[in-house]
């Protein structure tokens, strides 16, 4: 049996209480039935994520600082669509910025909400293929080391904790089964 949808919400208000490079903060003052509250949304156009497969099988992974984490992660490339800018080429223009490939094919992989309680940021993955070497254009403040590993060997990545970024983890158990590598064979630990 399934619920029928509700009614949006009504939003009563949106003042703008941060705007800054990448995001701006609003309060939203939000009247759902009878119920009327506030909620803290933080705005971002999007980001498009790359998986770099190369026809060994390996995959290209970036290490930089990040830091509200405040450390190094491994991760997926990744970078922040201009307004407007389509998922597709965001991922294209990452692709060539942080680690100098072009890709002649580019497969979306899946798109989700990064923390849909407080942002509304969405993410859309790629799976990039059939890569040449370009030219890497990094901006001033891109500061990160290019790993190149089998994609087996990231995935191990993931189940031992080395790997902790999601969207890298999301990307990579997507793109595994495309690439031919098998989920099957790593041994997950018990919960």
């Amino acid at each position: 049996m399934t619920t029928p949808p509700r009614e949006l919400p009504k939003i009563l208000n949106s003042q703008k209480v941060f705007d800054g490079r990448v995001f701006k903060v609003t309060v939203d003052t939000i009247s759902e039935g009878d119920v009327t509250y506030q909620r803290e949304v933080v705005h971002h156009h999007g980001s498009a994520v790359i998986i770099p497969v190369f026809d060994d099988g390996t995959v290209s992974l970036v290490r930089q600082y990040r830091h509200p984490a405040v450390r190094y992660l491994l991760e997926a490339p990744a970078g922040t669509l201009a307004d407007g800018e389509r998922p597709e080429a965001g991922a294209a223009r990452e692709l060539q910025e942080e680690l100098g490939l072009v890709a002649a094919r580019l497969e979306k992989l899946s798109e989700f909400f990064v923390s849909p309680g407080f942002c509304e940021e969405k993410m859309w993955v790629y799976l990039a293929t059939e890569l040449s070497e370009g030219k890497q254009l990094l901006d001033d403040d891109e500061i990160l080391d290019v790993l190149r590993l089998p994609i087996a060997d990231a995935l191990e990545m993931i189940t031992s904790g080395e790997i902790q970024d999601a969207k890298t983890i999301i990307g990579l158990m997507l793109a595994a089964p495309r690439v031919g590598s098998s989920l099957l064979e790593i041994e997950y630990p018990a919960v």
